[in-house]
């Protein structure tokens, strides 16, 4: 479709006949898989001026491309795999493959550059809105529009193809190509006057490659035509374009390549890494094992509807409900296999409780559609956890283009016996989500059914001693002293890895307030995960305050009013019921805190604070700018994901540090994992939680040897690892192929990357922590670094296909046997832990 119109079956074009027949091809192409009227098509045809054989004519038509497409097909053309042009009330439908159209082939890869594009990854965003572009052959359909038809649907279709040109351009722009884009440009611009966003871009690329008199030559004729055409003017940002190029303003030159891997600016910003700053000889593809939570929904439509307007509203609320849902719980939609929705979780990011996101998108799908919602179809879930293999095309793609594993023939089958408006799953995940649910009528085979009752009650946690963080309390003791001593507020912010103790140093805190200082009061409250949206942070903090009951929560909810009891003469309640605005609820916030911090000191927590969302965050991080000179001291902790999102939290800023937790020392890990566990000691690597996780494992394990990895503690590191970008993820699992201990030289081997890039990923993931640098040699390149943490290995070595496993393992062995003189004590060394799924 994306050209002159062709057939093709095994690359060999299949004959059509005349105009009509191809016209009555291409108006039922664009409207693929929807129902065509024949009078429809007989005015997509004809127009007003159709003859009085009209119908028989279309009839002929289709009749004929009904012997085309079953000869080409070698057999009937009603249903099976390939085309199908069925007669259907009140005129006819084409069913097609979806991987049969070159147009539908453009819209999947524009979809995925645009994801990649909002992500600012420019690099796989470029390659894949190319990759679209190289479908196209001419105009849409340009030898049925050359006998005359002007169909809207055509113009649709090539503005798609303008607008993917643009996003291409400007990610282009970002890479630094624009020598490269300024030929390609200049034709499309003088076609295309006023469009100026593509005559912005090529200003930009113009300029860039010192033609200024060229760009600003871009400008008047845009504007010209502008003015003549429609009496108006460019655009402010095409305005302030023209201004920059006349100040010859430094930020519109090219992007330096000097920024770390992992790191991303736009057009005429700040540098871009150097490794994107130069195309890509080649897309990297990449496969991982990853561990995933499946959710399928069935829409059943009722065997006596017919009517196809209330079957495609049924289907339509279905869609809207499935993304709605999957955006929320951050799923992923793979695709529709007829009534069948496919969601993901897990890939291409892992968290720890997929297995409940998927549990809840499905009850949140059955809510919202069940009853009222959608009368004429009846719904089926199903959710199943277990390994997947995610293929992608380049590591920097945004979304797998292929999924595979037994889970999902397994979440089929769990489908086929879910009754209708019901959820069942399959016993992994209902392990995994724990008393989270009610279940009943199950077995392990055959899926248990999600009960809407109300769930067990989760055992409570036991208070354990705090072993090796004295130091670290006696510091937030003595930031709670300057506090009072100086009355003004300070933020500290208790920042390290999944599992280190964060939260238990913040209880200890709080614990000791009573003994250490009496009149101190503590106000907390945790940040839930983004899709638990009603528990606004806020409002759980004053909701906290003795005195004060909250009704809502979040810029739409109601504030804070007075309780049963009299509330607090300095508590100014009123502010906050009257604020609507999310920065006056912010501002009215920080009045409370000041009145109630007048009275004496107050102490503010923040659990998990790198779950919230950019605004609350920003305003938390100025918080100590804002507020009055009260003793006031506020505690936030955080994974290190939050310095991905603001790199420089607090730097610079008055009244503010950052606490750092270090694995703990031997003697008090040795104690979390109790007698005869101390074989265990470097798995733990001094996180608490690991510790405690693995203490649990060694008193259920009765066999030889050591116990297989916690499940907790594999989700744990897994989504650590994928916090990070892709080209570092890629590396340290090359680097788990190698050995414990890499040089940049033998990773580079493995990887087949270039040693200068394998430098600076190697860096990057020493400063995330997860690599040490253990030996530094005379240059940058002869440098030694160890795996942080022992399971970290493990776990990246797991995700890695076995193909790819033998594939490393074999240059890793070409490497070793290079020229003499090459250091080869941590070559080949081999992985000896339990982690499941190993070669």
């Amino acid at each position: 479709m994306l050209g002159p119109l062709e057939v093709l079956q095994d690359g060999e074009p299949l004959a059509l006949g005349g105009a009509n027949q191809r016209a009555t091809l291409a108006y039922l192409l664009l409207n693929a898989g929807t129902v065509v009227s024949t009078s429809d098509l007989v005015r997509a045809l004809w127009g007003d001026d159709a003859p009085p054989t009209a119908r028989k004519m279309v009839q002929n038509a289709v009749a004929g491309l009904r012997r085309t497409l079953r000869d080409g097909a070698g057999g009937d053309n009603t249903g099976g795999d390939g085309p199908a042009l069925l007669t259907v009330a009140p005129g006819y439908v084409l069913r097609m493959p979806p991987a049969a159209l070159d147009a539908t082939r453009f819209h999947e890869l524009v979809r995925l550059g645009r994801a990649a594009f909002r992500a600012e990854a420019w690099q796989p965003a470029a390659r894949l809105l190319r990759e679209a572009l190289a479908l196209w052959r001419g105009p849409a359909l340009a030898d049925v529009a050359e006998l005359g038809h002007a169909w809207p649907e055509l113009a649709t279709l090539d503005e798609q193809r303008l607008t993917a040109l643009e996003d291409c351009a400007e990610a282009e722009l970002a890479l630094g190509l624009h020598r490269e884009l300024a030929g390609e440009l200049t034709p499309l611009a003088e076609e295309e006057p006023a469009r100026e966003r593509l005559c912005g871009l090529l200003m930009l690329a113009l300029y860039r490659c010192g033609q200024q008199s060229e760009a600003l030559a871009v400008f008047r004729r845009t504007r010209a035509a502008l003015v003549e055409a429609l009496g108006i003017e460019p655009a402010p940002e095409l305005h302030r374009l023209q201004h920059a190029i006349l100040n010859q303003d430094p930020t519109l030159m090219a992007p330096a390549a000097t920024a770390d891997p992992g790191t991303s600016t736009g057009p005429g910003t700040a540098p871009v890494p150097a490794e994107r700053s130069r195309p890509a000889a080649a897309p990297r593809p990449m496969v991982e094992r990853k561990r995933a939570s499946v959710l399928l929904v069935r829409a059943r439509v009722p065997a006596g509807l017919d009517d196809p307007e209330r079957v495609a509203e049924a289907l339509a609320a279905l869609d809207r409900a499935v993304a709605a849902e999957a955006a929320r719980y951050g799923g992923l939609v793979r695709g529709v296999l007829g009534s069948v929705r496919l969601v993901v979780f897990g890939v291409p990011r892992v968290h720890e409780d997929d297995p409940v996101r998927a549990v809840r998108a499905a009850l949140a799908i059955r809510e919202r559609l069940t009853g009222a919602a959608a009368p004429d179809a009846t719904l089926r879930l199903a959710v199943a956890t277990g390994d997947v293999l995610a293929s992608y095309r380049d590591e920097g793609d945004p979304e797998p283009a292929e999924l595979t594993g037994g889970v999902l023939e397994e979440c089929e089958g769990l489908l086929e016996r879910a009754i209708c408006d019901t959820v069942r799953v399959c016993d992994r995940t209902r392990q995994a989500v724990g008393a989270r649910f009610g279940h009943a009528e199950g077995d392990p085979a055959g899926g248990w059914r999600v009960t809407p009752g109300a769930p067990r009650p989760a055992p409570a946690p036991q208070r354990r001693p705090l072993l090796g963080r004295e130091r670290d309390l006696a510091r937030l003791q003595d930031l709670l002293d300057d506090v009072r001593r100086r009355r003004r507020p300070h933020l500290v912010t208790v920042l390290g890895e999944p599992g280190i103790g964060k939260s238990h140093l913040v209880e200890e805190f709080r614990a000791s307030l009573p003994e250490r200082a009496g009149d101190v009061r503590c106000l907390s409250a945790a940040v839930p995960p983004a899709y638990e949206g009603d528990a606004d942070p806020l409002a759980g903090i004053v909701r906290s305050h003795a005195g004060f009951t909250v009704a809502g929560a979040g810029p739409g909810g109601a504030w804070p009013a007075p309780g049963a009891g009299p509330p607090r003469p300095a508590c100014p309640a009123d502010r906050l019921a009257r604020a609507t605005e999310p920065a006056a609820l912010f501002a009215a916030w920080l009045r409370c805190l000041e009145g109630i911090a007048a009275d004496g000191p107050l102490v503010v927590v923040f659990d998990d604070l790198h779950h919230t969302g950019t605004g609350l965050l920003r305003m938390v991080e100025t918080l100590t700018e804002r507020v009055a000179a009260v003793p006031l001291l506020v505690v936030a902790t955080a994974r290190p994901e939050l310095l991905h999102r603001r790199p420089r939290w607090c730097g610079g800023r008055r009244d503010t540090c950052v606490l750092t937790l270090d694995p703990l020392p031997d003697d008090a890990t040795a104690a979390l994992l109790g007698e005869g566990a101390g074989d265990l000691l470097p798995l733990a690597a001094g996180n608490p939680l690991v510790a405690l996780e693995y203490a649990q494992a060694h008193r259920r394990h009765t066999a030889p040897g050591p116990p297989p990895v916690p499940r907790r503690v594999t989700d744990l590191l897994t989504a650590r690892l994928d916090t990070l970008p892709a080209a570092q993820k890629a590396v340290l699992r090359h680097a788990a192929v190698l050995g414990p201990v890499v040089s940049p030289a033998g990773v580079a081997a493995v990887s087949d990357r270039p040693g200068e890039e394998v430098v600076r990923l190697l860096r990057a993931l020493d400063r995330e922590g997860l690599l040490r640098r253990v030996a530094s040699g005379p240059a940058p390149a002869e440098d030694e670094y160890a795996f942080a943490q022992p399971l970290l290995r493990e776990v990246a070595y797991a995700q890695t296909p076995r193909r790819d496993r033998a594939d490393g393992h074999r240059r890793a062995a070409e490497w070793a046997a290079g020229p003499p003189g090459r250091d080869r004590r941590h070559v080949l060394a081999p992985i000896t832990g339990r982690f499941p799924g190993r070669a």
